[in-house]
């Protein structure tokens, strides 16, 4: 062996055991910190993304933008995401989490501020492409740097505490929709664009709360920064008593790899293309269901717009008990087995929804039907990140989700034609059937993950 194998082969077994260090420790106040920030973040993009739905016809009288336009601009926010999945994953694994995750909330945050002064129709094209862009590099970073920062055995209810920031705002923007829409003036939908800015002010903050994640700083060399922080860290964590003895597992992949050398692995792709062809159909059930209930209710069962925007409300806030739920389960049960199981609950009541007219079940079956596929995404979203190769974690992430978005994309035309020849029976159906059949082949093929090191996941899978 050589003395640069040796140097190599040194920093590879540091970086394992400060990986093992950064897992054995309990919740401490940093953690706490951290996700709520980026619990935060995750609400501003939710809330740009979901009030874009409900203002579509406010812009469409203020704006003068033709049906077909809309429909072009609401396009250009999917192919943003898909860009910022893709563009956002590659460029964490090169320049860091932290610092994409940065940029790409300043991104979003700009796209929403030129959405609200947008004039034209090119000028809204452009400021819903910037803001789709932002949204999901930003997304994709903020999964990945919660699987890589917070300790194994906790690391699902992390996640689900990060998408409190969905029940907070999932009912807020229905609220509005309810109430600023109809009684404010024709310009009212600028005004709540702005608040979708505060991004910029919470840029700068995660700048100076969130560190740099140690496994990205390992896979880059930069021994002496992770081990720096690790050992703050473990520091607070001993106030409260002893550590365990850290479990390395010495023959994980932790090594930076090119673009070239991470696809020409067999073992990445296979994980990409299982973990992609899930969320694909979960994220194409999850669409027809949320985009096109609402119209549904409306044009198929003849509900009148207050009634259709009252149930949502209603939904919107059942659903506030979704992370709730995810809580309790997430680090319990097998997560390929609880994206399964709960795409199999998923389908009962939005085949419900789908065939029932007495307004009694089409609420309760709708309210639970936001809980239920809720949580699986809420699973998929601590799932996806642990189940990719740690030489391309970000790029793997960015590239399922980019692959997901599409099924977005697809669920405009698939919805349609859909309702146009079964109505609201159609949709529902079929959104059941993606839930269960792309979640099978999850759970047959997908790797372990729940309360597992990511090193061990990369090194069994």
């Amino acid at each position: 062996m050589t003395p640069l194998d040796t140097l190599e082969s040194t920093a590879h077994t540091d970086g394992a055991r400060l990986a093992a260090r950064l897992d054995r420790l309990p919740v401490i106040s940093p953690h706490i910190t951290w996700i709520a920030v980026l619990a935060i973040n995750l609400a501003l993009e939710y809330y740009d993304n979901a009030l874009f739905a409900y203002v579509l016809p406010s812009i469409a009288e203020s704006t003068g933008l033709s049906l077909p336009q809309l429909g072009t601009v609401g396009s250009a926010f999917f192919v943003g995401m898909i860009v910022g999945a893709l563009g956002g994953g590659r460029l964490s694994d090169r320049f860091g989490r932290r610092q994409v995750l940065i940029w790409a909330t300043v991104i979003y945050s700009a796209g929403a501020l030129v959405t609200a002064f947008a004039a034209s129709f090119e000028a809204m094209l452009l400021a819903r492409f910037i803001t789709g862009l932002g949204v999901q590099a930003a997304t994709s970073v903020l999964l990945v740097y919660v699987a890589e920062m917070f300790p194994s055995k906790t690391r699902g209810r992390f996640a689900s505490v990060l998408t409190t920031g969905f029940v907070v705002v999932a009912p807020l923007v229905a609220f509005l929709a309810m109430v600023a829409i109809p009684n404010g003036g024709p310009d009212t939908w600028r005004h709540l664009f702005l608040i979708g800015s505060v991004g910029l002010v919470v840029a700068p903050l995660a700048r100076f709360i969130l560190p740099e994640s140690v496994r990205w700083q390992i896979s880059r060399g930069q021994i002496d920064k992770a081990e720096a922080l690790v050992t703050e860290l473990e520091t607070i964590a001993l106030r409260r008593g002893p550590l365990p003895e850290p479990s390395v597992v010495p023959d994980a992949p932790v090594e930076k790899q090119s673009l070239r050398q991470v696809f020409a692995d067999r073992h990445v792709v296979r994980v990409i293309a299982i973990v992609g062809i899930g969320y694909f159909g979960s994220t194409l059930g999850y669409y027809l269901f949320g985009n096109w209930v609402l119209y549904s209710l409306i044009e198929g069962l003849k509900y009148d717009e207050g009634t259709a925007y009252e149930i949502q409300l209603v939904w919107n806030v059942v659903y506030c008990v979704t992370p709730l739920i995810a809580l309790a389960l997430m680090d319990r049960v097998e997560r390929k087995t609880l994206i399964f199981l709960g795409s199999i609950v998923s389908a009962i009541p939005l085949v419900l929804l789908g065939v029932s007219t007495q307004s009694w079940v089409v609420t309760a079956a709708g309210g639970a039907a936001a809980i239920t596929t809720g949580l699986v995404i809420n699973v998929y979203f601590a799932y996806i990140p642990e189940a990719m190769p740690p030489q391309g974690r970000g790029l793997g992430t960015g590239v399922v989700i980019g692959i997901a978005r599409s099924g977005g994309a697809v669920s405009g035309v698939l919805g349609a034609a859909l309702f146009g020849r079964w109505s609201i029976g159609g949709v529902m159906i079929v959104a059941a059937i993606c839930y269960i059949v792309f979640s099978s082949v999850v759970l047959l093929f997908g790797p372990r993950t729940t309360q597992r090191s990511l090193e061990g996941v990369a090194v069994e899978s």
